[in-house]
């Protein structure tokens, strides 16, 4: 029946979400995640790891240069150059 519904026929809290990725897409959002809590990590979160490996890979030792590039301080640089996983 869900494939039968407009966007006037769901709550208007989707409003927002259905101008953005679709109707069909919110329909399979539904069907996935309905009745559900889901998550949305911020930009900055989802980037992060990504933006980490990204300065890793390009460090030759200029700490000021990578803050500059990547719009963050030297120390965080610095942190990132040298965090270790466990």
């Amino acid at each position: 029946m869900l494939e039968y519904l407009t966007k006037e026929d769901l709550p208007e809290s989707l409003g927002d979400i259905i101008d953005t990725i679709g109707i069909e897409n919110v329909k399979e959002l539904i069907k996935l995640a309905g009745g559900g809590n889901v998550y949305i990590p911020s930009e900055n979160s989802v980037i992060k790891s990504f933006r980490n490996k990204l300065i890793k890979e390009n460090f030759d030792g200029n700490y000021k240069d990578l803050a500059r590039r990547f719009g963050i301080t030297e120390m965080q640089v610095r942190n990132i150059i040298n965090y270790k996983k466990a």
